[in-house]
This record gives C-alpha cells, sequence and structure tokens, in this order.
C-alpha cells in the first residue's frame, strides 16, 4: 500500500497547502521575496509516503492594506491579494489579522480557490502565524464527464516568523490538510489521509 500512495502522489500532482507569510502585510510600494525547501507527506493507517517540493514567491504592497502575492512551485503556480483586516499599531506586540484569497493551478488538471485567514501573535521582532484555511479544487478534462470533478479541504497552518536581521527572517512551519468533500466516485490523496507539508522558508525584505 505504501507503494501505491507514493506513486498515487507522483502522478496526481498534489495541492501544495503552505502559508509562509506573516499576518502582516508589507508597506506600500515595497517587496519580500521568498523561498522554501519542504517536505509534502501523505499519511495513512497503512503508512507514509513523502515528496520534496520546492516554492518561491514575491510578495507587493500594492497599498498599507493590500498586497499583491505570486509563488512558482514545483506543484504549480499561485496568485492572489492579502488583505489586512487588523493590524497592530506597534508591530512589536498584539496581533495582526489578513485574509488571503487566492487561485491555485496544480499540475496537469487542477484548478483551486483557496481561503487562508492568518492570526498572527506578535512577540518583539518576531511573530507565531496560525492560519485555518477552506480549499475549493476542481480537476478538469476528465473524461467521461460532463464538467469539473469537485473537492473540499480543510486545514490550518502553524509556523513562527524569525527576524535574523533587519531584512531577513526565517520561518519553520508545518501545514496539515484533509479532504471533507468529493464528487462520487472521485477521491483524492488525502481521502482517509493527512496532508502534512513541512517547510523551512526564508523571507527577505530589500
Amino acid at each position: 500500500m505504501k507503494r501505491v500512495a507514493a506513486i498515487a502522489l507522483l502522478l496526481s500532482g498534489c495541492y501544495s497547502f503552505s502559508t509562509l507569510g506573516r499576518a502582516r502585510t508589507v508597506e506600500r510600494d515595497h517587496f519580500e521575496v521568498w523561498g522554501a525547501p519542504e517536505a509534502l507527506v501523505v499519511a495513512t493507517d497503512s503508512g507514509a509516503s513523502i515528496r520534496p517540493v520546492g516554492e518561491v514567491g514575491l510578495r507587493y504592497g500594492a497599498t498599507r492594506e493590500v498586497e499583491l502575492d505570486a509563488r512558482v512551485t514545483t506543484l504549480g503556480l499561485t496568485l492572489g491579494p492579502r488583505v489586512q483586516l487588523h493590524r497592530s499599531p506597534d508591530p512589536h506586540e498584539g496581533f495582526d489579522l489578513l485574509i488571503a484569497p487566492a487561485l491555485a493551478y496544480t499540475a496537469q488538471d487542477k484548478l483551486a480557490i483557496e481561503v487562508p485567514l492568518l492570526f498572527g501573535i506578535n512577540l518583539g521582532e518576531h511573530q507565531i502565524v496560525i492560519a485555518p484555511r477552506l480549499v475549493y479544487q476542481m480537476r478538469l478534462g476528465v473524461p467521461a464527464t460532463p464538467g469539473p470533478v469537485s473537492y473540499l479541504y480543510a486545514g490550518a497552518s502553524v509556523g513562527v516568523s524569525i527576524q535574523l536581521d533587519a531584512h531577513v527572517a526565517l520561518m519553520p512551519e508545518v501545514a496539515l490538510l484533509g479532504q471533507i468533500y468529493s464528487d462520487p466516485g472521485f477521491t483524492s490523496n488525502v481521502a482517509n489521509a493527512l496532508g502534512i507539508q513541512g517547510s523551512i522558508g526564508l523571507l527577505v525584505d530589500p
């Protein structure tokens, strides 16, 4: 069963569900670049399969409250805004809250709408980020089906932004994802299983 799970993961193109960002938008007209080596694990009762993943991304502060986010992964591409719902007057204390709706394309035939909500606890220069998320995913072009096949997932991530100097932060993170619905007759890699994505992100604010 372990070998079957590993082959299914490699062939299907699993959705990337990391967060890898603070719950605070970058300043207006500023950029942030980031990257992360990752491990994507699908854990079942009979074992687990592991796949290495990599991501790089760019964030741009369109306004003080709205940031534009793009990322490229070994699994696909994600584009969307990050919108500040609450911004602590002092970035060293209190909490920040933002929502980050996005479109995520996963090679070769999946398109998802994801809605993570990021809650950040400011601890001096550092921040703990807790991010529950809902995801609706469509599988396109499935033979003998009249339209896209639908899936619904729920998950969350926990990460810590550790400020190394004025421009660079290290962000280890663990994210979890599970399937809560699929169209009858179809399933995903995380049906009756748990997706786990571990990341070590590096955030650079030039």
